[in-house]
């Protein structure tokens, strides 16, 4: 079986990543030639380069390596998330590395999530009606915040 050159898998991924960015895919999909896929998030900024026979895939928080024989195409698909929409404002103030909530009860859902909708853990500190949010484990950036379905969108510098 002939191998596809490297030119055309190049000219073949920059083409299907021009082509999903409008439609806001959220992850790299990679089909092998087992029949297997493997999924690499976008938001970790995967660099897809072909090296020595090998197709190589670096990011933020992984690299692989696979013989350029086994991988058959790249394709892209979208990834539910868990917000539907961004509105409403939540009343809150960013102090010192925390969100800092004035009124919450107790059965108060508070859910923070990536610009991509990805849910984040939430450990929600409570001090009578006041709460807060550490910041410090996440990576600076835009999220979403939600509590009982209200939404407010934050950067974290």
């Amino acid at each position: 079986m002939k191998r596809p050159s490297k030119t055309i898998l190049s000219a073949l991924l920059l083409f299907a990543l021009a082509g999903t960015m409008a439609a806001e895919a959220q992850t790299l999909v990679l089909l092998h030639a087992d029949g297997t896929t493997t999924d690499v998030e976008l938001l970790t900024q995967p660099k897809v380069t072909f090296k020595n026979d090998k197709v190589v895939i670096t990011s933020t928080v992984l690299n692989m390596e696979y013989p350029q024989d086994d991988v058959l195409r790249f394709t892209f698909k979208d990834v539910p998330t868990s917000v539907a929409s961004v509105g409403e404002s939540v009343s809150y103030a960013q102090e010192g590395g925390r969100l800092v909530f004035g009124r919450l009860k107790p059965t108060d859902q508070v859910a923070l999530y990536t610009a991509g909708g990805l849910a984040l853990p939430v450990r929600l500190h409570r001090s009578g009606t006041a709460a807060s949010i550490s910041l410090s484990d996440i990576p600076s950036g835009t999220y979403i915040l939600s509590i009982n379905g209200r939404t407010s969108k934050f950067t974290k510098p």
